[in-house]
């Protein structure tokens, strides 16, 4: 089986700080080429795309879509006219594309991953010209599809019911844990340094489905009824709400001097910082699976997470589960994650095991089933 995949959708390249989508390739890509059956797995980048930041495997080669603009309106211009072509020189079996659309002219055997329908949910985090694209072109892509990924079991109910989904064509693959968590979990010393002070900390970009001012809320009523020496840091760079609004809310709960906003940072500085965190907190209002949830459940620190969504689904009983929209829900669960020793120790111990079950050889696997199933019922 030759593969051909589409990483030029998700539209940041393939460099660290690409987000959520470096992780998934880094961890996918080579497992897919492990299986017997797949002879090769092209990789359509775009041309300036460092190709280094992949995972090295003798299968898995690059091909520079040529002409592609930088810009997304010429990317996404590109993906559905100039793209069909381009793979289909490489003569693939079947296409995987990986970010939520894919090419509406190409017949050959597609699979489509849908990695994210926040902007049916809170379209006020999208541009307006973005977001009518992905209102006309991510339902037209899952109905061309032959068949789809969802990337939870949550996901995939709430495709069936808002595009309408053929049960029977759409599969439920989950991610694995980042190679660069695994890495940095095989490599940290034992007697590593504590952080000079204690911190509970966030990893998001600041979007505002991100939920960080009710967490800044809670954060400074626990800091209010408990005493605690914490602080509350959070990595991320602007989205839908800045860094300085932040700031501002911080400085009303009268926590301004607790609360480190670090701006956005690579991917390979995110495990010690989760690993030396007192407790990680991920309240999200909306999660389609929520890597940033297995990442902290991998570096075995208590997680406060959200029940809603995707999350519950990830985190099982490893995690303190609170209402999001609550702040006196989410100060309950820090307040439990930080100062409930007998809750903190069975948290550390059953983070890494839930954390064991999600790995890239079973999300090759679930691929796999999908680009089967493609290739076998294509028009």
């Amino acid at each position: 089986m030759r593969i051909a995949v589409d990483a030029i959708s998700a539209g940041e390249g393939l460099g660290l700080a690409a987000g959520g989508m470096i992780v998934y390739y880094r961890g996918l890509l080579p497992a897919l080429a492990d299986r017997t059956e797949v002879d090769e797995v092209l990789v359509l980048t775009q041309p300036w795309a460092d190709a280094a930041a992949l995972r090295p495997h003798p299968k898995v080669s690059t091909v520079r879509c040529r002409g592609l603009p930088r810009n997304r309106v010429g990317r996404v211009t590109y993906e559905q006219t100039a793209l069909p072509a381009t793979a289909a020189r490489h003569k693939p079996d079947v296409l995987l594309s990986t970010h939520n659309t894919a090419p509406l002219l190409r017949r050959a055997p597609t699979v489509v991953v849908l990695q994210s329908v926040q902007y049916l949910f809170y379209p006020e985090s999208f541009g307006r010209s973005r977001r009518a694209y992905l209102r006309s072109v991510v339902p037209l892509s899952l109905r061309k599809a032959h068949a789809v990924i969802a990337v939870s079991e949550w996901e995939r109910q709430a495709a069936i019911r808002a595009f309408g989904v053929d049960p029977s064509r759409i599969f439920t693959v989950h991610h694995g844990v980042s190679d660069l968590v695994n890495k940095a979990l095989a490599t940290r010393p034992a007697d590593s340094p504590a952080a000079a002070r204690p911190y509970v900390v966030m990893v998001s970009t600041l979007y505002g489905f991100k939920n960080h001012a009710r967490l800044i809320r809670a954060f400074a009523k626990v800091v209010a009824a408990r005493s605690i020496p914490h602080e509350l840091v959070i990595a991320g760079g602007d989205a839908d709400v800045t860094r300085a609004e932040l700031a501002d809310v911080a400085a009303r709960e009268k926590i301004g001097a607790r609360v480190r906003l670090l701006g956005p940072i690579a991917h390979d500085d995110i495990p010690t910082l989760l690993a030396r965190a007192d407790a990680i907190a991920y309240t999200s209002l909306f999660e389609t699976f929520g890597l940033p949830v297995l990442e902290a459940l991998a570096v075995g620190r208590p997680l406060v997470t959200s029940n809603v969504t995707a999350m519950p689904e990830v985190a099982g009983d490893a995690a303190v589960l609170v209402d999001p929209r609550d702040t006196d829900s989410i100060a309950a669960g820090l307040a439990a994650a930080l100062l409930d020793e007998p809750l903190r120790d069975r948290l550390r111990a059953a983070g890494p095991r839930r954390a064991s079950g999600f790995t890239w050889e079973a999300c090759a696997d679930g691929t796999l089933r999908a680009l089967r199933h493609a290739m076998s019922h294509s028009r």
